[in-house]
């Protein structure tokens, strides 16, 4: 089976992987200077991580991908406990390449930080551009281009997309027909509840 591949240039790395991630047929870059990467425990899939310019990349404990592309570029890209990536995922904080006001000279897309909570469902080919903020439970839907800000246990989905739902949560297993007989569904209401 393919292990983790790592690339590291530069200096100043604060770089930590924890010994029970299973990050088989993942690739690590990190570049030029004073980035830091934190890669909890339990965390799994095929990750193609790019840390770059001072970012920071942090992947919470016992969270899981298919496959995604994550670019932390001079900001933080931070993603919670217990999330669930699908296929082909990609979130980034910086459109990569720059672009200027030409009567001032002023950079008009500069990056910025993406912030994912706990417990987070990004299905089937979603993008999570920079600035973005999801609250914890939440889902983003297949396809769908999440920018701005989506609130805790919301559905959203479409481009860009849109809250189509609140007070709702999820859960890794099949569905049992109602909250009340599904004990994992309710443990996460309870602890976002308590929180």
């Amino acid at each position: 089976m393919a292990e983790l591949i790592m690339d590291v240039k530069g200096t100043g790395h604060d770089i930590y992987i924890d010994p029970s991630a299973s990050l088989d047929g993942s690739r690590l870059r990190v570049k030029d200077a004073g980035c830091s990467v934190y890669i909890g425990p339990g965390v799994k899939g095929k990750w193609d991580m790019t840390v770059s310019r001072g970012g920071r990349l942090v992947i919470g404990s016992n969270t899981t991908c298919e496959s995604a592309v994550l670019v932390a570029q001079e900001e933080s890209l931070v993603i919670g406990e217990d999330c669930m990536l699908s296929f082909s995922v990609e979130i980034r904080t910086t459109d990569t390449h720059a672009i200027y006001d030409v009567s001032t000279g002023e950079r008009v897309n500069s990056d910025k930080s993406v912030e994912i909570g706990d417990h987070v469902w990004l299905a089937k080919q979603a993008l999570v551009l920079k600035g973005t903020t999801i609250g914890t439970g939440s889902v983003v839907g297949t396809r769908s281009v999440a920018a701005g800000s989506i609130p805790p246990m919301a559905i959203a989905a479409g481009v860009p997309a849109r809250v189509v739902r609140e007070g709702t949560t999820w859960t890794r297993r099949v569905g049992k027909g109602s909250l009340e007989a599904d004990d994992e569904a309710m443990k996460i209401v309870t602890a976002f509840q308590g929180a």
